[in-house]
């Protein structure tokens, strides 16, 4: 049998300060891939995410690349030269954007050096005329759903698109929700006698936390009982829609049934103590959150189009609801009282759930087949 060669592959990341879905599900992904890929994380400064990583045991490589059309222009030019150099010196095979932003930091430089990239599609981009140019600038575009494919197949050649869903390492969660369960403690505000429906993720319009707010007062009328929490944080730029939502819930009287808890660390841990588990969402890529509540046993809806509504079976492994209706918070309201109101459906849909992401996102199949990808990409090689 003839041994595989040697892979050295860089992945390339935009900002050194947020740990999200995208961090974590390339960390599970490179934890499970072949010895023979050789991988170094490249980030632009020290700080949360590089100590990450570490932690997880990578190799890490501090470099800051302007990106296009700052104050200094010619800068990233000179900047991606010196990097260019540096990939031609470690031999660099591949380079890997994790986000499509971190392509505008190194493609300039990995058309330099004669090193094929590829870029995850973890997000919606706008079409216009520059996104269009990386897009088609790439060997391979690894998009996470089929609805990523379709969103953006009119800004470049579709047959650079892979499907490549996020793995999802189940092991490292199960032995948070266990350990949690043997510590007693609970962390969510409310008493254990309460229903809580959560939502997980940063705080930004395009989640439409909004609409998860709006939504409690009909779950009230039916189940006083139920509790809410909301667990992100937003984003500086975002930090006046947050403070809308404070707002929006104090009009609405429901102060005392929801609770923000801002950016936490042990999100695993309380999604845990969810009775249901909800995204709110116009249009979501994949959400990893639902992989997790999946794992955890907790029972989730979903909007009824994006990723999400790929990886839910309605009525079979979750419950969808439409999050563009004009009645789209009662809609989802109703599918929680649904929850709330039949144990049955809610373990059913658990059972259910669980069992097919350990056959999918969990599965090793899942990592085969980006080894597969990175193999093709790698032998790409510009001349």
């Amino acid at each position: 049998m003839n041994q595989q060669p040697t892979r050295k592959i860089v992945i390339a990341h935009y900002r050194p300060d947020i740990v999200s879905g995208a961090e974590n599900s390339i960390a599970d992904l490179i934890e499970q891939i072949d010895p023979r890929f050789q991988v170094t994380m490249l980030v632009p400064a020290g700080g949360n995410l590089a100590n990450f990583f570490r932690k997880r045991g990578f190799q890490v490589w501090v470099k800051h690349i302007e990106t296009p059309r700052r104050l200094f222009p010619g800068l990233h030019t000179l900047q991606s030269r010196l990097l260019a150099s540096e990939f031609r010196k470690r031999e660099v095979d591949a380079v890997l954007c994790n986000t499509f932003p971190a392509a505008s930091r190194v493609s300039t430089a990995c058309r330099m050096a004669g090193v094929p990239f590829a870029i995850y599609m973890r997000d919606y981009l706008v079409d216009t005329p520059i996104n269009r140019l990386l897009l088609q600038q790439t060997e391979m575009l690894f998009a996470i759903s089929r609805d990523v494919i379709r969103q953006h197949s009119a800004m470049t050649d579709p047959a650079r698109f892979r499907l490549t869903y996020n793995f999802i390492k189940p092991d490292p969660i199960l032995d948070r929700y266990e350990a949690h369960l043997a510590s007693g403690r609970r962390l969510v505000p409310f008493d254990s006698s309460h229903p809580v429906i959560g939502l997980v993720g940063r705080i930004t319009p395009y989640k439409q936390p909004d609409l998860f707010i709006r939504a409690i007062p009909t779950v009230l009328e039916q189940a006083p009982e139920a509790r809410f929490v909301l667990v992100g944080a937003a984003q500086e730029r975002e930090k006046e829609y947050e403070i809308s939502l404070h707002r929006l819930a104090d009009s609405l009287g429901i102060g005392n049934r929801l609770e923000f808890l801002g950016q936490r660390n042990d999100a695993v841990e309380l999604t845990s103590e969810f009775t249901v588990a909800c995204l709110a969402s116009g249009r979501e890529p994949l959400g990893r959150v639902i992989l997790e509540a999946n794992l955890l046993g907790v029972p989730v809806i979903v909007p009824d189009t994006g990723g999400p509504a790929e990886i839910i079976e309605n009525e079979v492994t979750g419950l969808h609801f439409s999050s563009s209706s004009p009645d789209s918070s009662g809609r989802l309201a109703q599918q929680i009282i649904r929850l709330l109101k039949n144990p049955e459906l809610r373990d059913c849909l658990v059972d259910k759930a669980r069992d097919r992401i350990l056959h999918t996102f969990a599965s090793h199949r899942h990592v085969e087949i980006q080894e597969e990808l990175i193999d093709q990409l790698c032998s790409t090689a510009r001349q």
